[in-house]
């Protein structure tokens, strides 16, 4: 009885709306379950572990590559390097978020299922949004797959291509580096082979921890979004609707309630992607100015150019989400002064008028450590930031 009434539901809960966002924070051992964050820990530890070889050959040969002044390699290395510092210390910092992240979820799921009760041009805001969740959720599964998927394609190109043309072609790595203790054999068999493989499923193992909570932004900016358009109906639909003054009272008392809670759920947001929006203003902004240079030393080489777009469409997507969630913040002041409150004289509903505007007119402009802000004006600092740092490396 229960199963089919689940079924019958037009929202549901974020695990099932969102699903491929909710698998891939479950396969990223990033999903916010307070109950198993010693079994994440393990896990997380036995990752790590099965990847303490590439872990080492990369230090080592970064190492190396800086005591050398070997600015090519070293800027090569710290491009991939960029990819696996966000990885690890995305994965802690989300662990230590737990309760907060749950939090957040739940919030989001308990707003969805409210949905379920509402007239139809109330669902009709929650289809809109939901799809823009969907949309940032998409985004955040196809940018980790062709960020990783650049070097084994390139690879798997090259060698099939001088195969067809010669015997004895020269065999490509994922990621071309000395491997200490077998640099004179690292490309005969089975080394080559071996190595391949090992590096390709340590590639791969990346790509949930990405979807899944960079993800999880893109559909909690859009989720707020969705709250603060409810809010700014529900008060049209006061003035429209109600039938007297105590009524219409009430509904705006509740809409108060509405608004709070979409300020506090602003600030949830905030706190918890605060650190996590820096550290990719930060990295971000290196990676693609490592690619530049790459280019630069190499010409339009396919692998660095599309891991640079990449990369900045990496940056791009938190940007445009964070703008599109100040301009609904901006508009919803519009929005409340357009309702039909002309209509009723009366100072008590005035006054609540003027308390929910004067909160509205605040912007909702989130940041990373109250460092970097997010919006289109910090994508295009951005990308200025980035061509600096590349005209600083190239000016020898």
């Amino acid at each position: 009885m229960n199963q089919s009434k689940g079924d019958c539901m037009k929202y549901k809960s974020f695990n099932e709306t969102f699903k491929f966002c909710s698998f891939a924070l479950a396969l990223g051992l990033i999903y916010p379950n307070r109950k198993n964050r010693c079994l994440r820990a393990s896990l997380f530890s036995g990752v790590l572990l099965f990847n303490c070889g590439t872990l080492f050959w990369f230090i080592w040969y970064t190492v190396k590559c800086l005591w050398e002044l070997d600015i090519y390699n070293s800027t090569r290395n710290i491009t991939v390097g960029v990819i696996i510092l966000l990885f690890v210390l995305k994965t802690f910092y989300v662990n230590y978020k737990t309760d907060m992240f749950a939090s957040l979820l739940e919030q989001i799921t308990k707003d969805l299922l409210n949905g379920n009760n509402m007239d139809a041009d109330y669902q009709e805001i929650y289809d809109y949004y939901i799809k823009q969740g969907l949309l940032g959720q998409k985004c955040y599964i196809w940018i980790p797959i062709i960020l990783s998927s650049i070097f084994p394609i390139y690879a798997g190109i090259s060698m099939t291509y001088a195969s067809l043309r010669s015997d004895n072609f020269k065999k490509v790595m994922l990621h071309e580096m000395d491997l200490k203790y077998i640099e004179d054999k690292q490309y005969d068999f089975p080394y080559f082979e071996l190595v391949f493989v090992y590096y390709f499923l340590g590639i791969y193992s990346m790509i949930p921890n990405f979807a899944g909570f960079d993800g999880s932004f893109c559909i909690a900016t859009s989720h707020l979004r969705m709250k603060l358009k409810l809010m700014t109906h529900s008060v049209q639909r006061a003035f429209t609707d109600s039938k007297d003054i105590l009524e219409l009272k009430a509904r705006l008392k509740t809409c108060v309630k509405d608004h709070q809670e979409a300020l506090e759920f602003f600030a949830l947001i905030q706190r918890l992607y605060g650190g996590w929006l820096f550290a990719v203003f930060l990295l971000t902004s290196f990676l693609i100015s490592c690619n530049l240079y790459q280019i630069y030393l190499t010409g339009i080489d396919p692998r660095y150019t599309m891991f640079a777009a990449t990369g900045v469409f990496h940056m791009y997507t938190p940007c445009y989400f964070s703008s599109c969630l100040i301009e609904i913040g901006e508009q919803s002041c519009t929005d409340i002064y357009c309702a039909q409150w002309e209509r009723w004289a009366d100072p008590t509903v005035t006054k609540f008028l003027m308390f929910m505007m004067a909160r509205a007119q605040k912007r909702l402009l989130l940041n990373g450590l109250g460092i970097v802000f997010f919006n289109m004006e910090s994508f295009v600092s951005l990308m200025q930031t980035s061509y600096s740092f590349f005209t600083l490396i190239t000016s020898k």
